[in-house]
């Protein structure tokens, strides 16, 4: 999952609406409507302001990336999309401190399905590829534009029947670097990271995702801020997680087709990833360790089908098995059924 605060915008928002139109006009949604035009998108956030100055940001872009695994789960569903970008803003409302919920804000979103390679990219920085040239893979993701300004009509509101007696409305920056502050004019403040890890979080609440610790907002920020202990022990606890992920379900997996077999090297999956994993581990390369968790995980279906094969061949062989013993046991009684009314017969002469 990635979570991006990329920019805010000091005039009105209708341009970066008009981009965001380029897959399909319309279609925007917000806490509680859907199929909304960019014109309403635009009117709704640029009315939305107070006591700001010309240079301040009037709102803000949100942009909600699930990883190709993540889509993959919920099967890209639009529905899920929505309802977890609504999760998501309950989130982001939250992450201020102040109290307040969605209703609170103006927000719009808008779901996109393409992405371009872009100067952010590392393959682009190296020069190993052009910018411009579209991603492989399901690419969908979810951008969200939030005013600002708290929604005045809210704001009015909540004065007028005494819900509050502030004499302005909330200026709300997700850019700020105030954390969860106390004292001085800014209470509260916008905690980035511990936003990413809400997010990610509620993904996975919402729709019962397992999410591997290689996949997580902690490791990969690790691996890209932590020192080089930090990294070295989150790499430890992923290989860990790997190996028993990997392991547990093999093992049960085997046992009850084959109580009697004893595992063997030819069989341990995990030997082929605690391998690829160790050699990943010792060259700190978290994308060979991504990758090497993935073969692994191919490999395992991979077995699991030979194990299932190879248990209804057993189950087969024992069932003729079975068949021919019984018919042995019963050929005797058959005989001596046959021969009854002989020596009957026998006697009565």
């Amino acid at each position: 999952m990635m979570t991006k605060i990329p920019s805010g915008g000091a005039g009105s928002c209708g341009g970066l609406v008009e981009y965001l139109e380029k897959e399909v006009a319309g279609l925007w949604f917000d806490r509680q409507q859907e199929l909304l035009a960019g014109h309403q998108v635009v009117v709704e956030i640029d009315q939305n302001k107070k006591n700001l100055g010309r240079q301040d940001d009037k709102y803000y872009q949100l942009i909600l990336a699930p990883s190709q695994a993540e889509l993959a789960h919920i099967g890209s569903d639009p529905e899920k999309l929505q309802a977890f970008t609504r999760a998501a803003m309950e989130q982001y409302a939250q992450n201020f401190g102040k109290g307040i919920e969605s209703k609170d804000l103006v927000w719009f979103a808008k779901v996109e399905h393409s992405r371009s390679y872009d100067h952010t990219d590392r393959i682009v920085q190296l020069g190993e590829q052009e910018r411009g040239v579209p991603k492989a893979g399901d690419q969908t993701h979810i951008h969200v534009l939030v005013s600002r300004t708290e929604n005045l009509k809210q704001y009015r509101e909540g004065k007028e029947n005494g819900q509050h007696e502030r004499k302005n409305p909330y200026h709300l920056s997700p850019k700020t670097n105030h954390k969860a502050t106390t004292k001085g004019p800014v209470v509260g403040g916008f905690e980035r990271n511990a936003f990413s890890q809400r997010v990610e979080q509620t993904f996975d609440q919402e729709f019962g995702y397992e999410r591997p610790l290689t996949q997580s907002f902690q490791f990969l920020h690790c691996m890209k801020y932590g020192d080089e202990l930090a990294k070295e022990k989150m790499q430890r606890q992923a290989l860990q997680e790997a190996q028993k992920r990997v392991q547990q379900p093999q093992d049960a997996l085997v046992a009850d087709a084959f109580p009697s077999v004893k595992l063997t090297p030819e069989r341990d999956v995990a030997a082929d990833l605690r391998d690829q994993l160790s050699e990943a581990f010792e060259q700190k390369d978290v994308n060979e360790l991504s990758k090497a968790l993935a073969t692994a995980q191919a490999e395992r279906e991979r077995q699991q089908q030979i194990e299932e094969a190879r248990k209804q061949a057993l189950a087969a062989k024992l069932a003729e098995q079975q068949k021919v013993e019984q018919q042995q046991k019963l050929a005797p009684k058959e005989e001596e059924q046959q021969n009854k009314p002989r020596i009957s017969r026998g006697l009565r002469r």
